[in-house]
């Protein structure tokens, strides 16, 4: 008696003597030999154990993307998405872990609130229940379960349990105040409320048999106020975090946490720290004209480098109207008279194949629209001559003609095949650069002075070419690097296709990441392409099966994966967390547990949950599935109805028995006023035929005719304007 004393006595000095202090737990895999279900790890629904400092799992991309799927709509619908959205809204209110204050005094210690009708009505809030999985997804454990945890447990040699046993006892919780050698300690308390630990020792039966289980030091104080710590309990909901999820969140992402790991497998990162090359480019006009009418092979070896992702072949008419020039000879001049040099205009229609490329590796330098080109003509014949040179003389004349054309103008580079981009350092150069199409062109020889008659024309036009200095962008994926903390972590809601198991559009996020290189630091882009949600929420149900103790449904499953393939060695971590992960929400609906012979009837059950979503206002909860009503779950609570059901009893068919007989009618107790009404609910199938709902007293009467199993839900209204719903079932036998 004397020891307690002088126990509680040290615990008070040390409660009035130390500043409010708080502590986290880490989460990681079950990956330590130690974390056996005998002592209390990896047992039914834990998705990890916790870890020590430097050995965290955290996630490194700075948004993650979330979705629900047809099952989590269908059930929830637009106000279970909502309670989503608001959950992911309060992460999304964490701002930058190296802007809050070093004792994160601007942090509550405690962000939970009761709504007293849901607390009544067994509601599970669909927000906080959410919130407490994405808190324990950023990595962040139960800090009251791991306040003290047993790390070994065996009996003395010759000794037997319990009386021979020896426990080892760690605390796995760290305090997020740095102390001042700027260290960080482990910690008993939680948000304020200092644990101890009592350990119970069962020596057999189901796992744990031992556990070191934690009890607050001061009874008064608040316990389990972190959100990490578990789900809230009935009609209970969170307005936010706790300091101590703020501190483990800081720790997870603040910048100064450098730890190896890798991008993901669906990263890229830009290496732009290269050897300067130089780089020319091209004429954009010759690229456009051969693309038109030349296929992916050939085009590709025209212009050699060029990356074609894909091709549409187009079948078109193609409507040409050329002018020709050539020479001929008057009908009555003399065999010795030059030839004369005429026109013609040559319409064509002609089925043609075009081709529509997408380049992989082509970069548009400058483009314009329309651009000055230029006719040479080339004359060589008597039309050159003046009018009055003798007629046998041929002349040379060569003109040019500069006009404004419509077309495709400019230039372009190519970007080479084993980079993903060019980094320009600087233009060295800039030239311009003529180039020529293809020329019409006549020509004749002279029968008797031996003369050749030349006619041609050639379109000519320029590009400018820029010459540049470059570093080559190398991109290599899921890149491995000493990483900085990402700093601030945001959830965003992306819309998603439950057939294909994708999203409608997939997604590029481009951010910069920050590394560690013989104690220097750089900045690297990296592209992170996403087709699929990082966690995808859903409904199923989740109801136990036969034969299972405490068999009712839990609230949610989820899944985590863990990337383990950089920790430190010797040692569990760190690592990062990968995505692709999923909650699933229980949607097997209201579910009652009756126990012993004395309660086997509805009055008699207990009320495991129902989903809702509801705050501190004075607004009526919210109940799911989508769309039940308020009223009737109150209702529940207050009016039983009996027989309670579902089955009621048997009967023949084809009239062998009159139904009346057997049941003369429904019976109210509890909080209705009567007279009561009766009514088959609206959208419930029918009683068996040749049966009858008396809407007065309730009672089914009538002789049944078809055999088979009927399910159906009865309405019960009071004179007060009160109802219930209550499901029942009848069989007809043969």
């Amino acid at each position: 008696m004397v020891r307690l004393l002088k126990q509680l006595i040290l615990v008070s000095v040390l409660m009035l003597g130390v500043e409010k202090a708080g502590a986290f737990a880490l989460l990681g895999p079950v990956n330590e030999a130690y974390q056996v279900p005998v002592i209390g790890y990896n047992l039914p629904g834990d998705i990890g154990a916790p870890k020590n400092l430097e050995e965290e799992y955290r996630w490194n991309r700075p948004v993650i993307y979330y979705s629900a799927n047809q099952t989590f709509l269908d059930y929830f619908g637009s106000n279970g998405l909502y309670a989503i959205d608001a959950a992911c809204s309060i992460m999304n209110g964490i701002t930058n872990a190296s802007q809050y204050s070093a004792n994160l005094s601007e942090v509550p210690m405690e962000a939970t609130r009761e709504n007293y009708l849901a607390q009544a009505l067994s509601l599970w809030d669909v927000k906080s229940a959410t919130l407490n999985l994405l808190v324990e997804q950023m990595g962040l454990a139960e800090p009251e379960r791991y306040a003290w945890g047993l790390h070994n447990r065996y009996t003395l040699p010759g000794g037997s349990c319990p009386a021979n046993q020896v426990y080892m006892v760690d605390i796995r919780n760290i305090d997020p105040v740095v102390t001042g050698t700027s260290q960080l300690q482990y910690s008993s308390y939680v948000n304020g409320t200092l644990y101890s630990y009592r350990i119970l020792e069962f020596c057999t039966g189901p796992n744990p048999l031992a556990d070191a289980i934690e009890f607050a030091v001061d009874p008064t104080a608040q316990t389990f106020t972190a959100v990490a710590s578990l789900l809230p309990s009935f009609g209970g909901f969170f307005t936010g975090l706790t300091r101590d999820d703020v501190g483990g969140l800081r720790y997870l992402l603040r910048t100064n946490n450098y730890n190896f790991e890798n991008n993901g497998n669906e990263t890229i990162t830009f290496i732009t720290n290269n050897t300067i090359q130089l780089l020319f480019t091209s004429n954009l006009t010759e690229l456009a004209s051969a693309s038109l009418t030349n296929n992916a092979a050939t085009l590709s070896a025209l212009f050699p480098g060029l990356q074609v992702a894909s091709t549409v072949t187009i079948f078109t008419n193609v409507v040409s109207t050329n002018t020709i020039f050539y020479f001929v000879n008057s009908p009555f001049a003399p065999s010795s008279a030059p030839a004369q040099l005429v026109s013609a205009t040559v319409v064509t229609t002609n089925i043609a194949t075009h081709y529509r490329h997408t380049f992989a590796n082509v970069i548009t330098n400058t483009f314009f629209t329309n651009a000055l080109v230029t006719v040479v003509t080339t004359n060589i014949s008597t039309t050159a001559c003046s009018p009055f040179a003798p007629a046998d003389l041929i002349c040379q004349s060569i003109t040019s003609t500069t006009f404004l054309t419509n077309g495709v103008f400019g230039d372009y580079f190519l970007i080479p095949s084993n980079n993903c981009g060019v980094s320009i350092v600087s233009t060295q150069l800039i030239l311009n650069v003529g180039f020529t199409n293809p020329s019409v062109f006549a020509a004749v020889t002279g029968a008797t002075n031996l003369g050749i008659e030349v006619f041609s024309q050639t379109l000519i036009g320029t590009f400018n070419q820029y010459v540049f200095q470059i570093k080559p962008v190398n991109c290599p994926a899921n890149t491995l690097g000493d990483r900085q903390g990402i700093d601030r972590v945001q959830f965003q809601r992306r819309d998603y296709d439950s057939l294909l198991g994708r999203f409608f559009f997939p997604v590029t996020n481009d951010y910069p990441i920050v590394i560690r290189t013989n104690n220097t630091l750089s900045t690297r882009l990296v592209r992170r392409v996403i087709t699929a949600p990082d966690i995808l929420m859903e409904a199923a149900d989740l109801a136990a099966g036969p034969g299972t103790v405490n068999g009712g449904p839990g609230g949610v499953a989820r899944s985590i994966s863990y990337d383990q393939g950089n920790v430190n060695p010797g040692l569990a971590g760190p690592g990062v967390m990968n995505p692709g992960q999923s909650f699933t929400y229980n949607k097997v609906g209201p579910t009652y547990e009756n126990q012993a012979m004395d309660f086997m009837d509805q009055a008699g059950a207990l009320l495991f949950f129902i989903w809702g979503s509801f705050d501190g206002t004075t607004n009526v909860p919210v109940v799911y599935p989508n769309g039940t009503d308020i009223d009737n779950i109150i209702n529940q609570a207050l009016i039983q109805i009996t027989p309670a059901g579902p089955a009621l009893p048997s009967i023949s068919a084809a009239g062998t028995v009159n139904y009346s007989t057997v049941f003369t009618g429904f019976t109210v107790s509890g909080g209705a006023t009567p007279p009561y009404n009766w009514s088959i609910a609206a959208g419930s199938p029918g009683l068996p035929p040749g049966l009858f709902l008396n809407t007065s007293t309730g009672a089914i009467t009538g002789d049944p005719t078809t055999q088979g199993i009927y399910d159906f839900t009865l309405h019960m209204t009071d004179s007060v304007g009160r109802f219930v719903e209550r499901d029942y079932s009848i069989t007809v036998l043969p």
